[in-house]
């Protein structure tokens, strides 16, 4: 993120205003918002705009934009959402007056921030279903909240009518009482595919695959033991990658006998419907063979 000062901390630092200008003129800083400079002379992103207002109003970032400095999948930039005290100028971006506690409010970057909790209360006003899924469970990941938290606040939050409490019991309903977070976007989004595939179960995530002695073989992304059906995705390969993938699915199928699909980022991103397709289809021949006892 583009580093940023205030004119106040530039005169504290001994700069006057003709020294700013001069700064300016020089490509030392530019000006992005009043009273706001960010440091080199390129124009301003949409970033650097959003966080000056957060900066100049002397607010707190939070909804979208707070999900953007918290690096949640799924979650873009749509103007500035700042939340500034009661009492305190509501001129720059969409602003939203309120107390907020102080353990609600975190620093990214020197950004005051809300937290994950409330960034994730707040985003759900104002995504769909799909999108704050894939904001929670990368928020899950990341650790800045758990299920538990979430849990806790939304009897209150449905009591007040807070806008998108009912989508957050939605959204949270849909998984497995005790499932891991994905550990990916690619693996949130095959879990949300999936859910298209008439008649399938919510998948097991990251199951440990052990033989009948105990050992441990591998670990699979998303699976369906009851039908002996797994999934494995391909992200990014490094280097080897491609064959320890490999060697790893031959040592499941030789385990337990289950059918194994394996998607890629682009299958699952680009063309999804006909994914989908191949997946019912896998689902549909688990379900035609004979159950290998494992």
């Amino acid at each position: 993120m583009r580093p940023m000062f205030t004119t106040e901390e530039a005169r504290g630092r001994g700069l006057t205003m003709a020294a700013l200008r001069w700064g300016e003129r020089h490509g030392r800083w530019r000006r992005i918002e009043r009273g706001v400079y960010g440091d080199g002379p390129h124009d301003p992103t949409l970033l650097d705009t959003a966080v000056a207002r957060v900066i100049g109003s002397g607010g707190v970032a939070s909804g979208r934009l707070a999900g953007v400095l918290h690096e949640l999948d799924g979650v873009t930039l749509d103007g500035t959402d700042v939340t500034v005290t009661p009492g305190r100028s509501a001129s720059r971006g969409r602003v939203r007056r309120r107390q907020l506690p102080a353990e609600r409010v975190v620093s990214i970057g020197g950004i005051a921030c809300t937290d994950g909790l409330q960034t994730l209360i707040d985003l759900a006003a104002s995504v769909d279903d799909i999108t704050w899924e894939q904001a929670l469970e990368s928020a899950l990941r990341k650790r800045l909240t758990s299920i538990d938290a979430l849990e806790r606040v939304l009897p209150e939050l449905s009591r007040s009518r807070t806008p998108g409490a009912s989508r957050m019991r939605r959204v949270l309903a849909r998984r497995s009482p005790g499932a891991p977070p994905t550990e990916s976007l690619l693996e949130t989004l095959m879990v949300q595919l999936a859910r298209t595939v008439p008649g399938l179960g919510e998948s097991v995530r990251q199951l440990r695959v052990c033989a009948a002695d105990g050992r441990f073989v591998a670990r699979v992304d998303l699976a369906w033991p009851d039908i002996g059906l797994f999934v494995e995705l391909d992200g990014e390969h490094h280097k080897g990658q491609p064959v320890y993938d490999a060697n790893r699915e031959t040592a499941v199928v030789a385990t337990t006998g289950w059918l194994c699909g394996r998607f890629t980022w682009t299958e699952v991103t680009r063309t999804p419907r006909s994914t989908a397709r191949r997946l019912a289809a896998l689902v549909d021949q688990a379900r035609r063979r004979p159950m290998v006892a494992s």
